[in-house]
C-alpha cells in the first residue's frame, strides 16, 4: 500500500484548506494517470556520440523532418553539433522518446544532487534509497549520475561515464524523463579562452562527460533544457559573463537557479524567468517536515514555496507534456539546432564581407604595387649577379681547384652548398616576403588557387643543357605544387641544391679514382717494361710520365669544366626564378586589378547548407498545420 494512503482522511482537510492544490503540479498526478502510465516504460534515446543510428521504424509522422535532419548531418558537417543532432534524430525515431534534462552545478555536483533529490522526491512517500545517495557528501571527484524510472532491483548495463540510479518518482513516469546530473566542466572565471574553444551553449545543453580512468577523453552528452545551479552571486555574475553571447534560444532551453538565504516572505516567482532565486536547505527542511507528520503541512507550504522551489518544478515540467504532433521540447529542440547552424553562416558570412569591404581596390593601390614589383625584381637580378660574381671568386671556391682536389674532394659538398645557402638570392628572399605582405594589405590573393584567369603564364619550361659528364639533359623549373608565391626562391633553393650538388661531389669523387688508377696503370706497365725488356729506367720512367700527365690533364679539363658549367647552371637557375616569380606576381597583379578573383569556395557550401536548413524549417511547420487546422 503506498504511504500516502494511510493518510487519505487527513489529506483531505489539507485539501480543504488549500494546501495540497498550491503544491507543484508535477507532485499532482492523478492515480488514473498513474495507472495508465506505469504500464508504458520507454526505452532511452541515448546514442553512441560517435555515429547516427538510423533506425528502420521511423513513425511516419516523423519521417519527412527525420529525412530533412539526416540531410542536415552531410551538409552542415562543419555547422552542426552532431551531438545534438543525435538526440534530435533519435526522438524522431522513437514512438515515445525519453526527454533528457541535466542539472548542472557550477560549483558543486552535491548541491546539484540534493536539488534534483527535492524536485523529484515524492513528499507523501518515505525517504528513498535514491534519496540517500544523492545527499551523500562528496569528495569533488563525483562521478555524474543518471536518474531513471524505476526501482533498485531494476539492473542496467555499467557505463563509465555516469552513475545510473533508478528512482521511484511520478515525475520521471508522468513525463518520461531522464535527468543527468553532473557539473558544468568549464571555468566561468575564464571566459574568454572558453569562449574561443566552444561556444556557452554548446558547454550547457552538451554537457562533457569523463570516464573513470582519468586518460578517457571527454564524452559528450546531449540534452533537451539545463538546469544550471550556482552558489553565490559571485557564480551567478560569473555565469551571466560566460554566456553573454549566447543566442536567444538558449535562454529557454537553460535556467539559472542561485542559492541564496531564503526569505523572511513569501515570493511569487515567474516560471518563465531566466533565473531563480532557491535555498536548498529550506526546501530540505520543508520536506523533513511534511514527511515527519502531515499536520506540518503549513510549514511545509511556507518553507517550500520560500525555497524558491516550486518555479523550478514548474519549468521543469513545462513543454515535457505528450503533444501531436512533436513534443514541445523536441520541436524546440530541433529549432535550436536550426537556428545554431544559421547563426554560424551568418558569423562566416559577415567576416566574409567585413574582410571583402576593407580590401582597397583603387588603381594607386595597384600602381604602387606593381612599382615596388618593378623595383624588387632589378634589385634582385642584381643582387644574383654580384653576389655569385663574389662567390665564384672568393677563397672558398678557391679550394676546389683541380689540383687541390685530392684532398679537398669531401668538401665539395659543404662549399658548393655553403655558395647557394649563403649567396643565392637571400636579399631578394627577404625582400619577396616583404612584398607579399604589402600585397596582402592591399587585397591580393597570394597563391593561384585564389585566382582565375584566361591565359596563364607557363610555370614550367624545360630546355637542353650540358651537365657536368657533358652528357645532356633536361633542366625542369616545375612547379610541383601551388603554394604563395613568397615562398618559390626557398622552394628553388633547395631544388637547386638536391638537383647539382650531389652530381657534382659525385664527379669530383670519380675524377679522383680514374685519375688514379690511370697513374697507377702507367705506372705497373712502366715497371713491366723495365723488367722485361732492355728499356733503360729512363725509358721506363717516360711511359709512367706520359700515363700521369694524361691523367691529371684529363681531370684538370673535365674537373675545371664541370666547375664552369655548375656556376653556369647556378645563375641560370637563379635568374629563371626570378623570372618565375616575377611573371606570377604580375598575373595576380593583372588578374586583382580586372576583378578576376575566384569566387569564395565556401560560398556554395553555405548555399546547400541553407538549402537544407530550409527544408527543415518547411518539415516542422509541416508538422504544425494538422494542429492549426
Amino acid at each position: 500500500m503506498p504511504p500516502w494512503v494511510a493518510f487519505a482522511p487527513r489529506l483531505t482537510s489539507l485539501t480543504r484548506e488549500g494546501v495540497i492544490e498550491r503544491l507543484p503540479a508535477v507532485l499532482r498526478c492523478s492515480h488514473a494517470t498513474t495507472r495508465s502510465l506505469n504500464l508504458r516504460r520507454s526505452a532511452s534515446t541515448h546514442v553512441s556520440p560517435t555515429a547516427i543510428n538510423l533506425r528502420p521504424n521511423i513513425p511516419p509522422r516523423n519521417k519527412e523532418l527525420y529525412n530533412a535532419l539526416s540531410a542536415l548531418s552531410g551538409a552542415a558537417e562543419t555547422y552542426v553539433n552532431i551531438s545534438r543532432l543525435q538526440l534530435a534524430l533519435g526522438g524522431l525515431a522513437a514512438q515515445d522518446a525519453v526527454t533528457r534534462v541535466a542539472i548542472l552545478g557550477l560549483n558543486s555536483q552535491v548541491s546539484a544532487q540534493r536539488l534534483a533529490r527535492l524536485l523529484l522526491a515524492d513528499p507523501l512517500g518515505n525517504e528513498e534509497v535514491w534519496e540517500q545517495e544523492l545527499e551523500k557528501a562528496g569528495d569533488g571527484n563525483e562521478r555524474a549520475v543518471l536518474l531513471k524510472f524505476g526501482d533498485e532491483n531494476d539492473v542496467h548495463r555499467p557505463t563509465p561515464l555516469y552513475k545510473v540510479l533508478y528512482a521511484p518518482s511520478r515525475v520521471l513516469r508522468a513525463h518520461n524523463l531522464e535527468v543527468l546530473i553532473s557539473t558544468l566542466n568549464v571555468n566561468t572565471a575564464k571566459m574568454i579562452t572558453t569562449a574561443s574553444t566552444e561556444s556557452s551553449e554548446e558547454s550547457v545543453l552538451v554537457p562533457k562527460l569523463q570516464a573513470t580512468s582519468a586518460r578517457g577523453t571527454p564524452v559528450p552528452y546531449p540534452v533537451h533544457k539545463t538546469l544550471i545551479l550556482g552558489e553565490g552571486l559571485d557564480s551567478a555574475l560569473a555565469f551571466g559573463r560566460f554566456s553573454s553571447g549566447s543566442a536567444e534560444n538558449m535562454r529557454t532551453m537553460v535556467k539559472v537557479a542561485v542559492d541564496l538565504p531564503a526569505p523572511q516572505k513569501e515570493v511569487d516567482a515567474d516560471a518563465q524567468a531566466e533565473c531563480a532565486v532557491v535555498n536548498i536547505e529550506t526546501g530540505t527542511q520543508a520536506l523533513a517536515s511534511f514527511r515527519e507528520s502531515v499536520a506540518n503541512s503549513q510549514i511545509f507550504e511556507r518553507g517550500w514555496f520560500r525555497s524558491g522551489l516550486p518555479s523550478l518544478s514548474q519549468w521543469l515540467a513545462a513543454d515535457l507534456q505528450p503533444a501531436e504532433p512533436l513534443k514541445p521540447a523536441m520541436r524546440t529542440l530541433v529549432t535550436s539546432i536550426v537556428d545554431d547552424v544559421e547563426a554560424k553562416l551568418l558569423k562566416l558570412e559577415t567576416a566574409r564581407l567585413t574582410l571583402l569591404a576593407s580590401i582597397p581596390t583603387d588603381r594607386e593601390a595597384t600602381a604602387a604595387i606593381t612599382s615596388a614589383l618593378d623595383a624588387w625584381a632589378e634589385k634582385s637580378h642584381t643582387e644574383l649577379r654580384d653576389e655569385l660574381d663574389e662567390a665564384f671568386s672568393a677563397r672558398n671556391w678557391y679550394k676546389l681547384s683541380w689540383w687541390k682536389l685530392f684532398w679537398r674532394v669531401d668538401d665539395v659538398t659543404m662549399l658548393s652548398q655553403e655558395i647557394i645557402e649563403r649567396r643565392w638570392l637571400i636579399s631578394a628572399e627577404k625582400s619577396s616576403i616583404f612584398l607579399a605582405g604589402r600585397m596582402a594589405q592591399a587585397g591580393f590573393p597570394e597563391d593561384l588557387q585564389q585566382v582565375v584567369v584566361q591565359n596563364e603564364i607557363p610555370v614550367t619550361t624545360t630546355e637542353t643543357a650540358p651537365t657536368l659528364d657533358n652528357q645532356p639533359t633536361n633542366l625542369s623549373t616545375e612547379v610541383r605544387k601551388l603554394q604563395p608565391w613568397s615562398g618559390n626562391i626557398a622552394t628553388a633553393r633547395q631544388e637547386v641544391i638536391d638537383a647539382n650538388v650531389p652530381p657534382l661531389q659525385a664527379l669530383a669523387q670519380q675524377l679522383i679514382l680514374q685519375t688514379m688508377s690511370t697513374t697507377s696503370l702507367s705506372s705497373a706497365l712502366s715497371a713491366l717494361l723495365y723488367v722485361s725488356s732492355s728499356c733503360s729506367v729512363f725509358e721506363a720512367s717516360a711511359v709512367a710520365a706520359l700515363g700521369l700527365t694524361f691523367s691529371l690533364r684529363r681531370m684538370q679539363k673535365l674537373w675545371e669544366g664541370a666547375r664552369e658549367s655548375w656556376q653556369g647552371t647556378v645563375r641560370e637557375e637563379g635568374r629563371r626564378t626570378l623570372k618565375t616569380t616575377e611573371d606570377l606576381v604580375r598575373m595576380i597583379i593583372r588578374s586583382k586589378e580586372q576583378g578576376k578573383v575566384q569566387i569564395d569556395e565556401g560560398a556554395v557550401e553555405r548555399r546547400q547548407v541553407r538549402e537544407v536548413v530550409k527544408a527543415v524549417r518547411e518539415a516542422l511547420a509541416n508538422m504544425q498545420q494538422p494542429e492549426e487546422k
